[in-house]
């Protein structure tokens, strides 16, 4: 297992308690917008992979429109909360599954839904979790990514990263728009749509709290924002001045069939 992976255990394994409280992975609109797609693009969906699945909440949406759906994480704390979780919802045709999303031990074509939401910009390889995803699915199956895009902008880019790393050592990349939507084609997906795109203003103090940064790692990030361009902070929806800084998040949807 990389470095990276470790990293993604160990972050994840010690905060999951926190994500059930966070209003993004617990309450995001687009939850409901996964659904709607679903219904929309495979009429009768049989089983669905949730892939870093997290506390569940994906895999929970997904148990309202499919017959049975698998949520996996590499984390078992992770899996932990979402049984949990599960069993508060009386949720009872998901199951959990430990598992590397870039190395899935599952048979080819099996899957008539795949969903990654929030997580792929972890995975130190993302081109090998897509390649997954199509071996999994189904043809004509479909998968659906959610997650952070960066602006096209490559300073702005580097710094995001570089924030988002500080705040959080597991952190692999925010990709742009573009760069996602070509590594999803590489994969091999016939047809991949950006469905939806929204911004996110996040709290710097409660974004920090959920893992936990140290104080030193958060000086850093103000340490690096501060010292940023103005158009860099405006990019980002950083304002030096204010008592309760923000920045943004922006977020993309993506349907990708095979």
């Amino acid at each position: 297992m990389t470095d990276n992976k470790e990293r993604v255990k160990k972050s994840f394994g010690e905060n999951a308690a926190n994500y059930v409280m966070s209003e993004i992975h617990a309450k995001g609109k687009d939850l409901t917008w996964i659904v709607e797609e679903v219904k929309k693009h495979v009429p009768q969906p049989h089983l669905a992979l949730d892939i870093a699945t997290g506390a569940g909440f994906t895999a929970f949406a997904l148990s309202t429109c499919v017959g049975r759906v698998i949520g996996l994480d590499l984390t078992t704390e992770m899996l932990q909360v979402a049984q949990r979780q599960a069993e508060q919802f009386q949720c009872t045709n998901v199951t959990w599954m430990i598992g590397d999303a870039e190395n899935i031990s599952l048979p080819d074509q099996l899957f008539d839904v795949v969903t990654c939401r929030i997580a792929a910009h972890h995975f130190p390889h993302p081109e090998k979790a897509f390649q997954e995803v199509y071996r999994l699915l189904v043809p004509k199956g479909i998968f659906i990514l959610i997650d952070n895009y960066a602006p096209a902008d490559p300073s702005v880019e580097a710094l995001l990263n570089r924030v988002e790393t500080l705040r959080d050592p597991s952190h692999g990349h925010v990709y742009t728009l573009e760069k996602w939507s070509q590594l999803l084609g590489q994969a091999g997906f016939s047809k991949v749509e950006e469905l939806k795109k929204w911004e996110n203003h996040v709290d710097l103090d409660p974004w920090f709290r959920r893992m936990n940064t140290p104080a030193v790692e958060r000086e850093k990030v103000f340490e690096a924002l501060n010292q940023a361009t103005k158009k860099q902070q405006q990019t980002l929806g950083y304002d030096p001045k204010s008592s309760s800084p923000q920045i943004i998040l922006r977020k993309c949807m993506w349907l990708a069939q095979k």
